[in-house]
């Protein structure tokens, strides 16, 4: 590992940075919170709780692949930098993405809290509901900056510019799902599970870019 050259780890981290990320994402929407009832911070705090090792394994492992993914990204944006079309672009992309992947290591962070202290009921109400805010807004930020990201690749000879064209206004249906479903309790349960769908392709993309960068690191 110690020879692996930085294109390779860029794309070994893409690959299995989005999968472990969507897999995780799909184990606590499905599994530890498929209960829990939209707009009811308690019953998100005692289904964490219920969760038990599930949710701090998920919780642990979805910043962490995150951190993966975002690396590989960063690689991306990097090598667009001050080097023709998309270079404004990324410069947006960067710091939204950063601001995004905080949010969402905070709100794990908290998360992880109220599983391991779920009383007082009224304490681990509010963290979740604090917790359910920061993701929220880190979702918003990130698929903002995915979209940026994309939309520069796809002005670039390097890279599927069909594919990274679709990603771009995919990115943006996740930033209008996820402001839609932050604005409101009722439309956060269709929204919720809209945005989930938008991981699926963008984590697809991720890993084929993933295999590309690998098979030529």
């Amino acid at each position: 590992m110690g020879t692996i050259s930085t294109k390779k780890l860029a794309g070994m981290s893409l690959m299995l940075g989005s999968a472990l990320t969507l897999v995780c994402y799909f184990i606590q929407q499905l599994s530890v919170f498929a209960n829990a009832k939209e707009g009811d911070a308690s019953s998100f705090a005692v289904a964490a709780a219920e969760g038990g090792v599930v949710t701090i394994a998920t919780a642990i492992i979805i910043p962490l692949s995150l951190m993966m993914m975002v690396y590989g990204m960063f690689y991306i944006a990097n090598g667009i930098r001050e080097n023709g079309n998309g270079d404004a672009l990324v410069r947006y992309a960067i710091p939204l993405l950063l601001v995004g992947f905080t949010g969402f290591v905070l709100s794990s962070g908290i998360m992880v809290s109220v599983t391991n202290s779920p009383a007082p009921a009224a304490a681990a109400e509010a963290a979740m509901l604090a917790a359910s805010g920061i993701n929220s807004v880190g979702g918003i930020f990130f698929s903002l900056g995915a979209a940026a990201l994309f939309f520069a690749m796809a002005s670039r000879d390097e890279y599927n510019k069909t594919l990274a064209t679709v990603a771009g206004f995919i990115g943006l249906l996740a930033f209008v799902f996820s402001i839609t479903g932050f604005s409101s309790t009722e439309l956060s349960e269709v929204m919720t599970p809209l945005v989930g769908v938008t991981y699926i392709f963008h984590s697809i993309y991720a890993i084929y870019l993933g295999r590309r960068f690998f098979a030529k690191g």
